[in-house]
């Protein structure tokens, strides 16, 4: 893969990291901290093919394992996941810079949140459905407005509205 394209990947995660580790505890009470990394997964992913979706999603996982020093591979596995799902799904739907990206992040909060609370089930540690998604509307929320607002401010949506108009061009 581009060298470059993975650079910008980690710059990009890294600093939705330190948003989501330095900033948003200070907005957010505790345990409602939005997952920044989410939502950057499915910017990345919204741009790239299934195959690269997936790569940046097990990339941007892994670091966030790997900065939290517990469950690693969780986020890993489902980020790549996610990464791949949401770069096969843009591939059939209209682009569009603020409604998409927002609204495929909400949609991605409301799959990851029961699929992880399942994984960690499955593997032993039993929490209260209640209590592991009562966050969940606040971090919907979060996803609709951050997602699409990161996608303006780094330049992602401004690119795939001059991508699509060459791709008519051309047809």
């Amino acid at each position: 893969m581009d060298r470059l394209r993975i650079g910008t990947w980690l710059v990009l995660y890294l600093l939705a990291l330190l948003i989501q580790v330095a900033l948003l505890p200070q907005i957010f009470p505790g345990g409602y901290v939005p997952n920044a990394v989410l939502s950057v997964t499915v910017l990345i992913a919204l741009h790239e093919t299934p195959k690269r979706g997936m790569w940046a999603g097990l990339l941007g996982g892994l670091m966030q394992d790997l900065w939290a020093g517990r469950l690693i591979g969780l986020n890993a596995l489902t980020f790549a996941l996610l990464g791949y799902a949401v770069a096969t799904v843009q591939q059939k739907i209209v682009r569009d810079p603020i409604f998409v990206p927002g609204l495929i992040a909400a949609l991605s909060q409301v799959v990851v949140l029961p699929f992880q609370w399942l994984l960690l089930y499955v593997f032993g540690y039993h929490f209260s459905w209640f209590v592991f998604s009562r966050p969940l509307p606040v971090w919907i929320l979060f996803s609709m407005l951050f997602t699409p607002a990161l996608g303006g401010i780094i330049g992602f949506g401004s690119r795939g509205r001059r991508r699509s108009r060459y791709r008519s061009l051309s047809s």
